[in-house]
């Protein structure tokens, strides 16, 4: 089987010949290749090489993320202050990301007014305003075509992309980064009504891009981020009120294009898998990072969803091959048996990972798991 057979088969709840391989890969690329975090950000040529040039030597595996997390265009979206290696910081330096209040209580009204486009462009014009909508709009552009290359580069080299398009998640996601966390929650207590209604309109039209962006783009796949939306920072109650209607609404536009959607649940899920029993069969991707425990996600969800996960971030970084080798060994016989298992990393692989931890990962699926 090849890398898009192996994934596909991983979806569909089915065996491949191996357990899929697909760590994600952001900074860590950098790292590896020897350029600098600037470069990674700012050149998307050499992003692409070097995402291109990890993925193959390191495995090859079966699928990556582009490095979309660590990229200018995807940065300049996120609704918060931004410290760029080489501007604000040394060269080699990872960027950071600060949270402050951007957006305000009367900006529920705005998005409703403006539109999703329209308010987007609101808040870049508050964090950027240097930056022309002319500007902007070439920027995203070179992003989208840039990214369909890339993905079809490492298709030729025998790597499927993990995502055509990196969707923010229900409204509680994207403006609790842009009000801050303790601003949002209290919304949750002080305008309910202003967050469900504009919850409404920004699921389905930030889904709506997500679906044309990921066609351009060739790739038939959609990160989901969720993280925010776990036990570890909201309520069952406030989940079932506020997040849960926007991501059913999400989730059925996305399977109904034909996209598969891929839940990216950082933070401690435990307790709350249940809740992706809700949607269908052998029909989305759910990533975990180690703070879920990965034999329960199994016990939840095995049968039902592909598990992909979890190789923690410290132990690439300062864990050794055996430790690593091990961790992968748990994970294939534990989670992986029978198909339905997508052996990744617990979110990005950091920056500072030792490569022969990296390497380890292929290694195990290598040596453990054919089915």
């Amino acid at each position: 089987m090849d890398s898009r057979q192996r994934i596909d088969a991983a979806i569909a709840l089915e065996p491949a010949d191996r357990v899929p391989v697909s760590p994600w890969l952001g900074l860590f690329a950098a790292s590896y290749t020897g350029i600098s975090k600037k470069e990674f950000i700012f050149d998307a040529d050499k992003r692409s090489a070097a995402v291109l040039r990890t993925a193959v030597e390191l495995g090859p595996w079966d699928m990556t993320y582009m490095g979309e997390n660590a990229s200018e265009a995807m940065l300049l979206a996120v609704p918060a202050r931004v410290y760029w290696p080489g501007v604000d910081l040394p060269d080699d330096e990872i960027h950071q990301v600060e949270e402050f209040e951007l957006l305000g209580p009367d900006d529920y009204a705005l998005l409703q007014r403006l539109g999703l486009l329209r308010f987007l462009r609101e808040v870049a014009r508050r964090l950027y305003p240097e930056i022309s909508v002319i500007q902007g709009l070439s920027l995203l552009l070179s992003f989208v075509l840039k990214s369909r290359s890339q993905a079809r580069a490492l298709r030729a080299a025998g790597v499927e992309p993990a995502a055509g398009f990196m969707h923010p998640g229900p409204l509680f996601m994207y403006f609790s980064i842009g009000r801050s966390l303790e601003p949002m929650c209290r919304d949750l207590y002080d305008r309910p009504q202003a967050v469900k209604a504009t919850g409404g309109r920004w699921a389905v039209a930030m889904t709506r891009m997500a679906i044309h962006w990921a066609r351009i783009v060739g790739v038939k796949r959609v990160f989901l981020a969720l993280a925010r939306a776990s036990p570890a920072f909201i309520s069952p109650a406030h989940f079932e009120e506020f997040v849960y209607p926007e991501l059913k609404t999400i989730v059925g536009m996305l399977i109904d294009s034909n996209m598969t959607p891929v839940f990216h649940c950082d933070t401690r899920w435990n307790g709350r898998l249940e809740v992706f029993k809700r949607f269908p069969a052998g029909k989305c991707i759910i990533e975990l990072d180690d703070d879920t425990d990965m034999v329960e996600a199994g016990t939840v969800l095995g049968g039902h969803m592909c598990i992909k996960g979890n190789v923690p971030a410290y132990l690439t970084a300062f864990g050794t091959r055996d430790e690593v080798l091990d961790y992968c060994r748990h994970l294939i016989q534990k989670v992986g048996k029978g198909g339905g298992f997508i052996l990744s990393t617990g979110c990005a692989v950091p920056a500072n990972a030792r490569v022969e931890n990296v390497k380890a990962i292929f290694e195990a699926a290598e040596k453990w798991g054919r089915y």
